[in-house]
């Protein structure tokens, strides 16, 4: 699991801390239900949807301003809504689109919408991909489903993120957390990225796959924008000998602003 080796900052123990803690000794894959301030939150895994919680209500890894009198997110790759409570709590006037194909995961997602009162979100069972033709898409139970996951994969709808962005003349925040398409899907979304004003990408490399890291940021300062980066997940002590060995061998947070 993707969050498992990041750490928690030393100090004194936090809400967030607290819950991570918990949930570590909780079964994995397990579906129950995490309160959290006021929320009560549906979830399949307990332990990814803690780590959730720290980057979203925690670090507010994703907070952004707008003077939109409705600013407009598109999340790709909800999982169970964390993402979508943390908006709806710094933006309650926000329109939200998010995408979550995993039929689980998404029943939460609806749930957790209704039992916190979130309005303005509308949520679609499809798989953000580079046509609208269905793809193979595999459940990992948490937040790892992927495109590239052959294990508990079945064809699926999907959608074009490239005409969904093309609906709209602006949108102030796009999220795309695709356990590894997201470079196939933003370089497929061309010079539609620039109808985008804040752009979040979590960027995953494979060993047995080319690395396209370069290929991404290159899209990025093509279409204006300026970008942070920060290391998460996996991390290597001794590279030379250890990336060939590793599920994953770089992951990375992409924070992309339009200047």
């Amino acid at each position: 699991m993707k969050r498992l080796i990041r750490r928690v900052l030393h100090g004194p123990p936090t809400e967030e801390s607290k819950l991570i803690a918990t949930a570590s000794s909780f079964p994995r894959y397990t579906p129950t239900t995490i309160v959290y301030r006021d929320y009560r939150i549906a979830v399949t895994d307990m332990l990814s949807v803690a780590w959730q919680i720290k980057e979203f209500f925690g670090d507010e890894r994703m907070k952004f301003t707008s003077a939109a009198r409705r600013p407009l997110v598109i999340d790709c790759g909800a999982n169970v809504g964390v993402s979508l409570l943390y908006y709806h709590a710094i933006m309650p006037h926000a329109h939200v689109i998010c995408f979550e194909p995993d039929a689980k995961v998404f029943a939460c997602l609806e749930q957790n919408m209704r039992a916190n009162g979130v309005t303005g979100v509308e949520c679609r069972k499809e798989v953000v991909w580079v046509h609208a033709d269905g793809v193979s898409f595999g459940s990992e139970g948490a937040d790892g489903g992927s495109v590239l996951r052959t294990k508990n994969s079945s064809l699926l709808p999907s959608v074009r993120l490239r005409d969904v962005l093309m609906e709209h003349e602006s949108i102030d925040l796009l999220k795309v957390d695709i356990e590894g398409a997201e470079t196939e899907v933003l370089l497929d979304c061309g010079s539609a990225l620039g109808r985008v004003r804040n752009l979040y990408v979590e960027y995953h490399s494979f060993p047995d796959r080319p690395q396209r890291l370069h290929e991404l940021l290159a899209l990025l300062s093509a279409n204006g924008f300026r970008y942070y980066i920060e290391r998460i997940g996996v991390h290597h002590k001794h590279p030379f000998s250890e990336l060939v060995q590793a599920d994953m061998d770089l992951q990375l947070d992409i924070h992309a602003v339009r200047v």
